[in-house]
């Protein structure tokens, strides 16, 4: 009975063990690209911005790598008000077209950003992923169709380390 006890509690210490490890990559080295993404957001249509919602999050997870989150409005519009009491059709329509047309480049600026903080980041090893996810917003009047609600781009760093021709077309995107 002693030695299985013994035998449980050896169990029990190997995972603790490692989960104390320190983790690879600091807080100081993700804060500048949480900045470096919401700025890169922000001046993506400089004629006619974007909304960006809150700041850019990030966070390394021990044996995952790190997740950077975000949310944007990509067509923002005038909105209901007392002075704009109704949203009209044609508003909501522009207001479609517009995110629809917005899609692709915001797509090949994940991409972007993606192969750019892989290289700031050296200490997380190379089978790691480098996750990028934005929610984009939809008002409740808002025509959503044909427009995904999450755009999630990752790869491993080693994958984003290769030349961007061959890191972009070995990025997992998935849209919800």
């Amino acid at each position: 009975m002693r030695g299985l006890a013994i035998a449980v509690l050896v169990l029990c210490a190997i995972p603790s063990g490692s989960m104390a490890d320190k983790p690879k990559v600091s807080r100081a080295m993700i804060k500048p690209m949480e900045e470096s993404l919401d700025n890169r957001l922000q001046r993506l249509w400089a004629d006619d911005p974007i909304q960006v919602l809150g700041l850019t999050q990030g966070l390394y997870i021990n044996g995952y790598g790190v997740v950077f989150m975000s949310e944007l409005n990509l067509a923002p519009g005038a909105g209901i008000s007392p002075f704009h009491p109704k949203v009209t059709p044609d508003e909501v329509k522009r207001i479609h077209d517009k995110k629809v047309a917005r899609i692709a480049q915001l797509k090949e600026t994940m991409a972007d950003m993606l192969v750019g903080s892989a290289k700031s980041l050296d200490a997380m090893p190379a089978d790691e992923q480098v996750t990028l996810g934005i929610s984009l917003f939809y008002w409740n009047w808002e025509n959503s169709s044909g427009l995904p609600g999450q755009i999630v781009m990752h790869a491993p760093r080693r994958v984003l380390l290769e030349s961007k021709p061959a890191a972009t077309a070995k990025l997992v995107t998935e849209e919800y």
